[in-house]
């Protein structure tokens, strides 16, 4: 999974825009469809974003469906910048028929109309809530439907590397539970060279900078209330999220921990900090054992939950981020039946685990099997499956608005982290600008639904 790559906003007038600006129409962007000779078979286009391994393990899975029967053929596609190739096919009004998005993307694709509702074609193959860990259905509604399936699932959680825990006289056995125990460690992990500056950190939490926004939840808060479509970056929970952030640059120098962090290796690299030791603990999600794997498989960690404010502590409920992508029918699709069936056959239990597999994550069903557990090359899989099955996991907020409001996160982040303003007034300005995108976002839907009541 990696980084989840992020969409720009999605509307059923910005694809249309976007559609007429490739000029040549969809055929620039589009992929070339293989020569394909399948006799009376009925022929599905299916679209990833996945390539290298993760790729390959999806076009496994779409071999096997069509070698387990004889009357669909489905064509796989791997692409990069598939938000914006597939609203320029969907626009066009030639969509493939299936599609690989993330799960942040449902929310904006349902309320363009780009997205067929799924609840009733689950039905027909006995799909049900019920089958999947019940924070994961969150996941794939939004507004009280069904609009994509979970394709691979996967949370978030503290990676710490045991070797330093030792050297810096901590029980490796004995990961942080709690904020003020995680500081604790960041302070005994934390070290200089001769010249003063950093050679290695316990914990930065702009490493590795995907997620500017969750740091509230782990203080009870959240960013949006579904209920009221209501923005609530700025409540009490949320600023006290934030001060802690800003404690690290207050404490430790804001100038020289950015100093430090430029010169970090990157993901998917031998010099990852955290494979390299520069950053003893580090915020990830089950995929990072790939890399450990690849580059440093004498790596001696442990993981853990996301410690958290001491009066929310509860391991038997742990709080985590939790994420997954999705399989979707685009509106336009020639064959949703046939996309329906094969979407189905992707969540048996058999694919589901194969395909988790393959790209180190956990599960996102109910139940695993034995063999699963055992087969897993990631020996804490069970940190990241008691935080995807917590009813405190938390996910990105379900509004259509969210893109604009993750990148209004990020740049806030950038300026509580140089403490250049206090984190309450950022706060404060980023809820001001989310609420005037959830109140566009309330009166677009307003007057689709009067044309609707006027046709």
């Amino acid at each position: 999974m990696g980084r989840l790559e992020h969409t720009t906003k999605i509307t059923r007038r910005a694809a249309v825009g976007v559609f007429a600006a490739a000029g040549a129409g969809f055929a620039i962007f589009g992929p070339r469809a293989p020569k394909y000779s399948g006799g009376s078979r009925v022929v599905i286009d299916y679209w990833e974003k996945w390539t290298g391994h993760e790729g390959a393990a999806m076009e496994r899975v779409v071999h096997r469906f069509n070698e387990s029967q004889d009357r669909i053929h489905v064509r796989y596609f791997s692409m990069n910048g598939i938000g914006q190739k597939a609203l320029i096919a969907i626009a066009g009004g030639d969509p493939p028929d299936v599609i690989g998005l993330w799960n942040f993307s449902i929310p904006a694709y349902s309320e363009a109309g780009a997205l067929l509702a799924l609840d009733e074609l689950v039905t027909e193959h006995g799909i049900t809530k019920e089958k999947y860990a019940a924070p994961v259905w969150q996941l794939l509604t939004h507004r009280g439907k069904l609009w994509g399936l979970v394709n691979t699932c996967g949370s978030v959680a503290l990676y710490y590397n045991k070797t330093l825990f030792r050297e810096a006289g901590l029980d490796p056995e004995k990961p942080p539970r709690t904020i003020d125990e995680l500081d604790a460690c960041h302070a005994s992990l934390t070290t200089k060279n001769a010249s003063g500056e950093y050679e290695r950190v316990g914990f930065l939490h702009t490493e590795p900078g995907w997620w500017s926004w969750p740091w509230g939840y782990f203080f009870g808060g959240t960013l949006y209330d579904s209920v009221s479509d209501t923005a609530v970056a700025a409540s009490p929970a949320n600023i006290a999220g934030y001060e802690w952030v800003q404690s690290y640059p207050r404490t430790y120098g804001a100038s020289a921990l950015i100093k430090f962090q430029s010169g970090l290796g990157v993901y998917g690299t031998a010099q990852h900090p955290f494979l390299a030791g520069k950053v003893a603990m580090t915020i990830q999600g089950p995929w990072l054992v790939n890399n450990i794997q690849e580059f440093k498989p004498t790596l001696d960690y442990g993981v853990t939950p996301m410690p958290v404010a001491a009066s929310l502590y509860d391991p038997a409920q742990p709080i985590g981020l939790l994420d997954s992508d999705v399989l979707v029918i685009p509106r336009g699709a020639k064959h949703p039946a046939e996309s329906m069936e094969f979407i189905a056959y992707t969540q048996r239990q058999e694919i589901v685990e194969e395909l988790s597999l393959a790209h180190c994550k956990n599960s996102p069903l109910a139940s695993i099997s034995e063999e699963f557990v055992a087969k897993h090359p990631h020996k804490y899989l069970y940190v990241h499956d008691a935080i995807t099955r917590s009813p405190r996991a938390f996910c990105f907020p379900r509004t259509r608005t969210w893109p604009e409001y993750e990148k209004d996160f990020n740049s806030a982040m950038q300026r509580m982290w140089r403490v250049s303003e206090p984190a309450a007034a950022t706060l404060a300005q980023v809820q001001e600008r989310a609420q005037v995108q959830l109140d566009r976002a309330a009166d677009q839907r307003a007057r689709r639904a009067a044309r609707r009541g006027q046709s």
